[in-house]
């Protein structure tokens, strides 16, 4: 197991931004509960009425409605569970830390980098158009893999330069004085 001395020297810090987590769970969980109900109601209304497509839209409403209402609980769970997210980037390795803990991982320790994104608007506006899954060769402090968002500055930079650390050897260098 790497520790973070063992890494080498810095070279970037890559901050979460947790605020926009609490904002989506602000609009998010409210206007979910709105919207669900709303579907509900539209179910409740249509539910006696033989015509066949009947029943979509209230469904959809309502599936709209309960999917953006648990997209906001989980944004507002991850706001909290996760204060003060970061990555450090080392020439050695990368070391996640948030709320008080930290998992650092030599290059070696890590088994794959896949980009699980989706580039829609939907997924802009809630940051899952990036979403990088580092899979690990074994655990690493109980954990099987760390996941890069769109909530973390430069993710895309930061994914890309451990994809190539990790799977390519070619190690991240030290660019100029800081």
């Amino acid at each position: 197991m790497a520790t973070e001395g063992g890494l080498g020297a810095e070279l970037g810090r890559y901050e979460t931004d947790n605020l926009r987590r609490r904002r989506i769970a602000f609009v998010a969980v409210p206007l979910g509960a709105v919207v669900a109900c709303a579907g509900v109601v539209m179910v409740l209304v249509v539910g006696d009425t033989d015509a066949v497509g009947a029943m979509v839209f209230p469904a959809l409403v309502g599936g709209l409605g309960l999917g953006a209402f648990v997209v906001g609980l989980w944004q507002a769970v991850l706001s909290v569970t996760r204060t003060d997210e970061a990555f450090i980037l080392y020439e050695g390795g990368l070391v996640h830390s948030y709320a008080g803990r930290s998992c650092a991982l030599s290059w070696s320790d890590i088994a794959d980098v896949k980009d699980a994104g989706r580039d829609t608007a939907v997924h802009r506006a809630l940051g899952g158009d990036i979403a990088y899954s580092v899979t690990l060769h074994s655990p690493v402090n109980g954990r099987r893999n760390v996941t890069i968002t769109g909530f973390t500055d430069d993710a895309v930079r930061l994914a890309e330069t451990v994809r190539q650390a990790a799977l390519h050897g070619i190690r991240p260098k030290q660019s100029g004085p800081r």
